[in-house]
């Protein structure tokens, strides 16, 4: 299988300032191109195309339970206590808000919610969202821990 010729595709520390900006509105279809070549292939392949160097394989499965009920009445049969075999967990945060109504959950919920920052990415300038600012190594710390 042969790569793309370098001189089609340069290593992204090497490009310009200029090739970046040229790049960054593009970079999105061209993704999105290169997955619908992907899925096109495929499905050729699936219906007899022979592509050379590549072939159709089963992908990774992931095991799962038929029916969780019997599981638990035959391991129970053989002695294990049903406690052993579930967990008990909180619903997530959007289900308890829905769940108690938004005024209800802000007035009683909202001491002990947190928004982390969000991942930075790079958008058009257009994007209506404020402009990143990193936060500071000293938020994580209370005032006291610096006396």
């Amino acid at each position: 299988m042969s790569k793309i010729p370098m001189d089609l595709i340069k290593s992204p520390d090497i490009l310009s300032k200029q090739e970046i900006e040229e790049l960054l509105p593009k970079l999105d279809d061209i993704v999105t191109w290169a997955k619908q070549v992907q899925e096109y292939a495929l499905n050729q392949a699936l219906a007899g195309t022979k592509y050379d160097g590549f072939k159709v394989v089963e992908g990774r499965a992931v095991r799962k339970f038929t029916n969780e009920t019997k599981v638990a009445n035959a391991l129970i049969g053989e002695g294990y206590e049903e406690a052993v075999l579930y967990e008990r967990r909180m619903l997530s945060l959007s289900q308890i808000e829905k769940l108690v109504g938004k005024k209800t959950f802000n007035a009683v919920c909202s001491p002990y919610v947190e928004i982390p920052q969000g991942k930075p990415t790079l958008v058009p300038e257009t994007d209506k969202r404020p402009e990143f600012t990193p936060a500071s190594p000293k938020d994580d710390f209370d005032e006291e821990d610096f006396e």
